[in-house]
């Protein structure tokens, strides 16, 4: 009994305070009721459930898909789909109950087992849930005259008073992956604004060459930006930000310009970074890498260096150098983060791996029938993070960074918070690409035990941007599809992250969507980057 009581709270908690009062058809707002209204459909459900003797004790048998339990929102984040599984035949309709603090709850009915809050109700829900959590109940009925629960489950969710205050940069790619023009003109780039409820705008589409890793400096005055201009593999293009940004020869530099031994193949200017300031880009140069296309669409490539050096650029100067004490030919030295003072880059390093090619004077992309899996016991490989000093380019010695070296582990992917305060990377068994129990862990800035953080997914953690004010993550996933998705994470003064948000409109059918990047600009700053012929 002390049971059917409790669920009766949650459902219709406040009833009694409220009076007969105005309701659209598939809400109703308790807390804002007057008397002397007309009861619509759903406050006669509710009163029709509060009059109804419960004859069954009520199973969780609905379990809510999203938004995960305990999740963190941005306050100006546009309302998300609520998403949930019934085990009982028998539900045809459901009721929402969103219970708030010091607020009569608020109601929605709905004959899918999916529902999106209308803006008025779910700005209400975040300014009612930053100290507290909204508590949000889906309860199973028949879709006929009978009041019965026959389902229940509850998510709860928090939202943020820190803003995030800047757009989302990505690319969406078309599944498996495939190597030709025809194939790279269907890759489209957006830049997404979360408080938007329209799928954020194609700036960038039907390119003839391929473009991917990209950064933007921290005021949002420059973007760089890998792209093959002309056939070149080691092009990077540094421009200003601008609404209509056309790219012309002066915009690019090529990695192919930094010297190399005659026996290694062209530079591709692997993981470009361009520092804070704008003034520096550093990349893998004299670089080999393990390139295969498997027989999976989900995992459609395995992708590594095994050899390379790290050299910068000088903006200012237009001059190559190698950074010294990560110019180590006995060793793979890629994926470089910037400080966001500029003092430090952290990279990843590992032995190098040449025996896993047949002719390193002739490296060609690999067509493997075999799965990721399989790959990577066949070409292991174990990357650890280390730090190096910058010194405006004299390079220093390499420090490994504890809780991100020698543990047994791929460690890579290294981002410093722009407050300087922590680093998160990636971590799996083997390799950097595309790993399917890629996971994010957080350090310290100079290094400390490692967290594996509350936001990973079961499938594929990989490739995470920082905002501006370092409160929030970016990362992508494959926990819900293959095609892999954007979420977002809320990350605490402490390091402490909540379970994350998923940014389903940044989603497109067919197009898995990548390398997604904070940009410290409004969406509206840029309209189209194209190539000007």
């Amino acid at each position: 009994m002390k049971y059917r009581l409790l669920v009766f709270t949650v459902i219709i908690a406040g009833i009694l305070l409220s009076h007969c009062s105005f309701s659209s058809n598939n809400y109703w707002d308790s807390h804002t009721s007057r008397p002397g209204r007309h009861p619509g459909k759903v406050e006669k459900l509710v009163s029709g459930i509060l009059s109804c003797k419960q004859d069954h004790e009520i199973p969780s048998d609905i379990s809510i898909s999203y938004p995960y339990d305990q999740a963190v929102f941005p306050p100006e984040i546009a309302a998300p789909a609520f998403t949930w599984a019934d085990k009982n035949p028998e539900s045809n309709q459901w009721l929402i109950t969103v219970q708030l603090k010091d607020r009569r709850p608020i109601y929605a009915l709905t004959e899918e087992k999916k529902w999106m809050p209308q803006k008025d109700i779910w700005e209400i829900i975040k300014v009612n849930s930053v100290d507290q959590p909204a508590q949000i109940t889906m309860s199973g009925l028949k879709n006929d005259s009978s009041c019965q629960i026959l389902s229940k489950g509850e998510t709860h969710l928090y939202t943020s008073t820190d803003r995030v205050d800047a757009a989302v940069l990505f690319r969406q790619v078309p599944l498996p992956f495939e190597t030709g023009e025809k194939y790279i003109r269907k890759l489209k780039w957006r830049l997404g604004d979360i408080a938007s409820y329209d799928p954020p705008p194609v700036v960038m589409q039907n390119m003839p060459v391929c473009a991917s890793c990209h950064l933007f400096s921290a005021d949002g005055k420059k973007l760089s930006m890998e792209m093959n201009y002309k056939n070149d593999s080691g092009s990077q293009f540094i421009t200003d930000v601008k609404e209509n940004i056309e790219l012309t020869q002066p915009d690019f530099i090529s990695w192919n310009d930094f010297p190399k031994p005659e026996l290694l193949p062209p530079s591709r200017g692997v993981f470009g970074k361009m520092s804070p300031t704008g003034r520096y880009i550093v990349s893998t140069v004299n670089e080999i890498s393990y390139m295969a296309l498997t027989n999976d669409p989900a995992f459609s490539q395995l992708f590594f260096p095994t050899y390379g050096i790290l050299a910068f650029y000088d903006v200012q100067k237009q001059a190559f150098n190698p950074l010294p004490g990560a110019d180590d030919d006995d060793y793979i030295q890629t994926d470089p983060g910037w400080a966001p003072n500029e003092n430090y880059i952290v990279f990843a390093r590992a032995q190098t791996k040449n025996a896993y090619h047949e002719d390193i004077g002739n490296i060609t992309t690999r067509i493997e029938n075999a799965g990721i899996e399989e790959l990577n016991k066949k070409f292991p490989i174990c990357f650890d993070l280390y730090r190096i000093p910058f010194n405006n380019g004299s390079g220093g010695t390499p420090e490994p960074m504890k809780g991100a070296c020698r543990n047994g582990m791929s460690n890579y992917f290294p981002r410093y918070s722009p407050d300087g305060k922590w680093i998160v990377f990636t971590q799996s068994k083997s390799g950097i690409m595309l790993q399917p129990d890629s996971e994010l862990f957080i350090i310290p800035a100079q290094g400390g035990t490692a967290r594996k953080m509350r936001c990973n997914r079961e499938v594929f953690n990989s490739w995470h941007s920082w905002s501006p004010n370092s409160r929030w993550l970016l990362f992508s996933s494959k926990a819900n599809t293959m095609y892999t998705e954007i979420f977002m994470t809320h990350v605490d003064k402490n390091g402490t992250d909540s379970p994350p948000v998923l940014l389903s409109r940044f989603s497109d059918e067919d197009y898995a969507a990548n390398v997604p990047e904070f940009a410290p600009i409004q969406a509206k700053d840029i309209k189209r980057i194209r190539i000007k012929e």
